[in-house]
């Protein structure tokens, strides 16, 4: 996409939003002639992790906690979805636990 730079002036935001939006990058022309190039940035999963783990770790440290976070970030969730068993007569354990429940004088 060839942008004129009055234009970018006046829509810059529409433009930014455009090249976050999509990915695509944008040739910025003055007078017709090809000056400069927006384009995403390519961000490194690993740095994004360890931004996030050396913050973690630091609220923890402020805490008063001593925790321990892998250097790199884990190739699948730490918990796995966990669906809940339903009875033949169609309750789940959710709802069955929940009428135990309601039978005991708490």
């Amino acid at each position: 996409m060839n942008v004129k730079t009055a234009d970018l002036k006046n829509n810059l935001s529409r433009y930014l939003r455009h090249i976050r939006d999509t990915g695509e990058s944008i040739l910025v022309c003055d007078r017709e002639r090809p000056v400069a190039t927006l384009s995403p940035l390519q961000r490194d999963a690993g740095s994004e992790w360890r931004r996030l783990r050396e913050e973690t770790l630091a609220r923890a440290r402020a805490a008063g906690l001593e925790i321990e976070m892998p250097t790199q970030r884990p190739s699948r969730p730490a918990f796995p979805r966990l669906t809940p068993t339903v009875a033949p007569d169609g309750r789940t354990d959710v709802q069955t636990s929940d009428l135990l429940r309601q039978e005991k004088p708490y």
